[in-house]
């Protein structure tokens, strides 16, 4: 296997609706979830009302060809790849996604991570893009593991 890290962003062409919108990002993870196991593909996908940003990891070949069926998807728009590249490890070890809207953690890393105060990957490098998807996976990861155990704690 030659190992390699793909990133890109693009627009969010989803309509408007709450209900429409989060039926649509959870057929998106579950059929994510579903593809990139059979080949070894993992990841983090980013979203807002606006953007998708997806950092992939795994083979080569199963990077290239996840990215051109991803391509197809009418769901988003103006696809940007910002870099393809071998690395040594995975950063992703399983499949992550986090929603990049509007909160106090997420201003705080779009001010770290960019030059604007809202999530606009058209103005990120790929490495700025990476560190912004890493933090925000692991403080929504945090997030869900704080809920996870006050939910534990009430029922005991």
């Amino acid at each position: 296997m030659y190992l390699s890290r793909m990133i890109y962003y693009s627009k969010n062409a989803i309509p408007p609706g709450q209900q429409s919108a989060y039926t649509e990002i959870k057929q998106i993870l579950n059929k994510s979830v579903e593809n990139n196991k059979l080949i070894n593909v993992s990841g983090a996908l980013l979203f807002n009302q606006n953007y998708f940003a997806q950092v992939l990891e795994g083979d080569r070949k199963a990077l290239t060809q996840t990215f051109c069926r991803i391509s197809q998807d009418k769901r988003h728009s103006d696809i940007v790849l910002l870099e393809t590249k071998p690395v040594t490890d995975r950063i992703f070890l399983d499949w992550s996604m986090a929603f990049a809207g509007h909160s106090d953690v997420a201003d705080d890393l779009y001010r770290r991570f960019s030059t604007h105060s809202k999530f606009e990957p058209s103005k990120m490098t790929a490495d700025a893009l990476l560190g912004f998807v890493c933090e925000l996976v692991k403080c929504d990861e945090h997030i869900a593991k704080s809920k996870d155990a006050k939910k534990k704690l009430a029922a005991a």
